[in-house]
């Protein structure tokens, strides 16, 4: 995170941590999103499921020697609660966190597919463990287009785009995603992305935000959620979560 954007952080702190209790929202859904799902507070079901698995890839991670960071889990539940908040039949993922998240979505509904993007797997042996379960459900491509067009036939006719970007894994990824979300959020769809310290996926946050005529985002300057909906309003909000 660049110097500017630290300081705007520590500066509006008051104002974020006002906005996430629900002060100041006036939109009935971005009020119900903010206190029902990114800080809703109650367990569920796969809380417990989630925490092991996300403990087993750790553990799996620093005997092969490596120190990657990995989702954390309090986001790993974030995630399984933005998916049961839209139950989507159609997930498309860019980059894996090494299968933690993708099992955080599709814990949700066991009859959900995913289309997962992610050129690297062979690097990461643990992914395959975590997937392993969910291997009927998700078709893998190591090319970003060849994603983007598998996940477009796969949906039905009006369905809501529900989409998740981790990180971007190749250089070349960034034009192909953002000429493909800025057409996915002028209709109705829902993206998430993480990750936003890193310049390519702030870069790919904010010219998304700059195109949209729609709907809201929620952001606390880390990870990020766009509810594009013809009926919503454009509103932005920076928030503590």
């Amino acid at each position: 995170m660049n110097l500017s954007r630290r300081l705007k952080r520590i500066s509006t702190a008051w104002s974020r941590h006002h906005r996430s209790a629900g002060f100041g929202i006036h939109s009935p859904h971005a009020f119900r999103f903010v206190l029902d799902v990114l800080r809703e507070r109650l367990p569920y079901y796969a809380y417990a499921d989630l925490e092991q698995l996300r403990e087993g890839v750790k553990q799996n991670l620093k005997t092969a020697g490596r120190h990657e960071r990995i989702i954390s889990y309090k986001n790993a539940k974030m995630l399984f609660r933005i998916t049961n908040h839209f139950n989507p039949q159609h997930i498309m993922q860019v980059g894996t966190s090494y299968g933690v998240s993708t099992a955080s979505m599709l814990s949700v509904n066991s009859t959900t597919r995913l289309t997962l993007y992610e050129p690297h797997l062979q690097r990461y042996p643990v992914v395959a463990q975590v997937l392993r379960p969910f291997l009927d459900v998700i078709d893998v491509y190591d090319a970003l287009p060849e994603a983007v067009a598998h996940y477009e036939r796969c949906l039905a006719s009006g369905e809501q785009r529900f989409v998740l970007v981790n990180d971007l894994p190749c250089d070349s990824d960034l034009p192909v995603a953002l000429e493909w979300l800025k057409t996915v959020l002028s209709g109705d769809a829902v993206v998430v992305m993480r990750n936003l310290t890193r310049p390519a996926m702030r870069q790919l946050w904010d010219e998304c935000l700059g195109d949209m005529k729609h709907g809201q985002s929620f952001t606390n300057d880390r990870l990020g959620v766009i509810v594009a909906n013809a009926k919503l309003q454009r509103e932005d909000f920076e928030l503590w979560f």
